[in-house]
């Protein structure tokens, strides 16, 4: 969950769809900690939530992982922004920034007006400017990590890499794609049309940066807040701490509750030694959390009954796989990919992230709940695997034993998860090392050709309700690039399909183009560029004073750290 990209929401242009939790995968419907009360009760006090990496990027533009979303929600608004209701589990696309939007006929131009009195935390006001800005910085290849949306549907000149270019942003101009006809008007010309944009326009890129407090990629360590709180401090690998932004206005603001005074978020702790600590609810970790969740070891001390009570359960939309690199000279031969597919153990793979209570198996990146997904018909691969049928692939593929690396994040299940399929991959005769990456760059060197590795563990959130926003990112082409090329998140570099995916993108029928992504993904997919592995069924105990705690399915199942809250002040 905290390495899954950015999750979106299962609901239609304007209108909301109830999201229960078992049809997002299973678990119980507890919300925990004294329940929702709607961001009514208490405010105050400091809630500290522990993570086991520091976050890859608090930058607006480069923030595309779900643990830094969560927290990203706290200090930065967009144009629009997925809302989810704990009580009715339902979710809708609201305003955020913006009070209204519209497209044209064409669907290829989109006009968003700003609310009034929005302001940083310094008391200046936003303007559309500042947002045009930080669209902008998303084209420069420094700060390449974020939603790439932007750069492959807004129609900016030929050859423009963003406002650090030695042309001076083109002069001043920008994007000529981009303009802003006053301070609170900001209008996108668009490649093509594009029916989702309004939910597009939640992406951490469609929030303001102002130009002069731009630091590029320093901008990390110290965005500029436009939410309800804003950076006292913040210690990489250590310790960021968050208080109140006294210039965020609640009344502009219909998705953050803000309850507690102040957010400390602790990185590196020990995941299972957190969990004792939960577990135990001691005075010092009664307002706290954890983003990992339960460890398995301390799963059966979630029953008990002075526990029972502080535990949520739930699901996501998001995905895991393992990509195959086809850079990589060995991974260009299908029958290997095939025989990797085959190799690999599921069961085990879900008993190392945790067993049946923290994963399920997939057989599909895209959600079973999407519109567009069908059952895996081209390998059919058994949960635990085909020993025979992949040792007989490792024969027709000509494999001699060379070494394979597998690259995952450096801690907790996603070790043990690498682990287990190194194991099921040498007991079919593959030869794998395995590659730990630390967590908070762990996504930045998959996506560097220089430093990706042959074998590479990864998750992919749906960013709005379309099996268009898995299929094209996570297997399709960069759309910028002159030659063919795989976007930013195809980890795999396939490049079969590339020819189909523009004409399938200008289908403007909805159910027409579910058609086309579904059967362009099930083409792709008999290459074998992927093997699906498991979704992740998250369980937290929460310290005996939090309030108002539900997992969020827009943010990868993290409890909602907009309307989290505390019983009394800590």
């Amino acid at each position: 969950m905290a390495h899954a990209k950015r999750v979106g929401s299962a609901i239609a242009a304007g209108l909301a769809l109830t999201l229960t939790l078992a049809a997002c995968g299973g678990g119980n419907d507890n919300t925990g900690g004294g329940g929702n009360t709607g961001g009514e009760g208490f405010k105050g006090g400091t809630m500290t939530v522990y993570l086991v990496d520091d976050v890859e990027h608090l930058d607006p533009v480069r923030n595309f992982v779900t643990n830094s979303n969560a927290i990203g929600k706290l200090l930065t608004r967009t144009l629009t922004e997925f809302k989810y209701d704990g009580k009715t589990k339902k979710t809708e696309l609201v305003p955020d920034l913006a009070e209204k939007w519209e497209s044209n006929d064409g669907l290829d131009e989109w006009k968003f007006t700003l609310k009034d009195g929005l302001k940083y935390e310094d008391g200046t006001p936003v303007k559309a400017a500042d947002i045009k800005y930080n669209v902008e910085r998303g084209f420069s290849p420094d700060l390449s990590e974020g939603s790439p949306y932007p750069k492959e549907m807004i129609a900016c000149q030929k050859g423009y890499v963003g406002p650090y270019s030695p042309a001076g942003n083109n002069g001043g101009k920008g994007c000529e794609a981009i303009t802003t006809p006053d301070d609170k008007t900001i209008v996108f010309k668009l490649q093509r049309p594009v029916a989702e944009f309004d939910m597009v326009a939640s992406m951490k890129n469609f929030s303001p940066v102002p130009q002069d407090k731009d630091t590029k990629t320093q901008y990390d360590a110290r965005p500029v807040s436009t939410g309800p709180y804003k950076i006292q401090t913040y210690t990489r690998k250590k310790e960021l701490v968050l208080v109140r932004n006294d210039q965020w206005d609640q009344k502009s603001d219909t998705l953050r509750n803000a309850r507690p005074d102040k957010f400390v978020f602790k990185f590196g702790d020990d995941e299972a030694v957190v969990d004792q600590r939960l577990i135990a609810n001691g005075t010092a970790d009664a307002s706290s959390f954890s983003f990992s969740g339960v460890q398995p070891q301390n799963l059966p001390k979630t029953n008990s009954a002075n526990v029972k009570d502080r535990v949520i359960e739930g699901a996501d939309q998001c995905r895991r796989y393992i990509a195959f690199n086809q850079q990589k000279p060995l991974l260009k031969n299908q029958k290997l990919r095939e025989a990797l597919y085959y190799g690999l153990d599921r069961v085990a793979y879900q008993t190392a992230r945790g067993g049946e209570r923290l994963a399920a198996i997939v057989d599909s990146v895209v959600p079973e709940d999407m519109k567009g997904y069908e059952a895996d018909t081209i390998f059919q691969a058994p949960p635990a695997g085909d020993k025979a049928k992949a040792k007989a692939l490792l024969t027709e593929a000509g494999y001699k034993g060379e070494k394979l690396t597998l690259g995952t994040a450096d801690s907790g299940l996603a070790v043990k998860a690498a682990e287990s399929a190194q194991q099921a991959w040498k007991a079919i005769g593959i030869n794998v090392d395995i590659r730990k990456i630390p967590g908070d760059n762990y996504y930045s060197t998959q996506q560097n050709d220089a430093s990706a590795s042959d074998l590479i563990t990864a998750g992919w959130c749906p960013d709005y309700p379309s099996i268009a926003s898995v299929v094209a990112p996570v297997l399709g082409p960069d759309t910028t690039s002159a030659t063919p090329k795989a976007a930013q998140n195809n980890y795999g570099r396939s490049l079969v399909g590339f020819d189909k995916f523009k004409a399938v993108q200008l289908v403007k029928d909805k159910d027409q183009a579910v058609k086309d992504w579904s059967a362009l993904y099930k083409e792709i997919m008999q290459t074998a560029p992927l093997v699906p592995t498991v979704k992740d069924l998250n369980v937290y105990v929460l310290g005996g004073n939090i309030d108002s705690a539900f997992p969020d399915p827009n943010t990868g199942g993290i409890p909602d750290l907009t309307q989290i809250g505390l019983k009394k002040a800590s």
